[in-house]
């Protein structure tokens, strides 16, 4: 669930995006975890939709990581934090104990807010991306 004022548009980094539209300060959360804002969606279900219907709606789900990984279905955002852009340098910063992305920064307005796709996802799942990043 999305915790600011946001706004979806054109995106220099791929397609659409999510773009703050207020300030942010460093530390605050501006997404977390809710069941009410994710829908998961069975693999039989997506394929009985139509070949448009179902490319549109994988654009937008993941299996999860770790112990949230989904076998047989995907999560699927329905709101809009589902037009976050993936980034090497995010300036926002998955917190896995309190379920919830952070500011990094002070986020203006106007900023695409950015995360780690590898946060959420197995590498497997992403392969046109780089390899996760290895905690030191």
């Amino acid at each position: 669930m999305l915790h600011i004022a946001h706004h979806v548009r054109a995106s220099a980094i791929a397609g659409v995006g999510l773009f703050s539209s207020e300030f942010v300060p460093a530390g605050s959360v501006i997404y977390t975890c809710d069941p009410r804002t994710t829908r998961i969606i069975a693999d039989a279900e997506i394929a009985s939709y139509p070949l448009q219907v179902r490319d549109s709606i994988l654009r937008y789900c993941y299996r999860g990581r770790g112990i949230h990984r989904l076998s047989g279905a995907y999560y699927f955002c329905i709101d809009d934090a589902r037009f976050f852009n993936h980034s090497d340098t995010p300036n926002c910063l998955w917190q896995e104990d309190r379920e919830c992305y952070i500011a990094v920064g002070d986020i203006a307005a106007g900023t695409e807010l950015t995360c780690d796709y590898f946060d959420f996802n197995e590498p497997e799942d992403i392969p046109y991306l780089r390899a996760p990043r290895v905690a030191a």
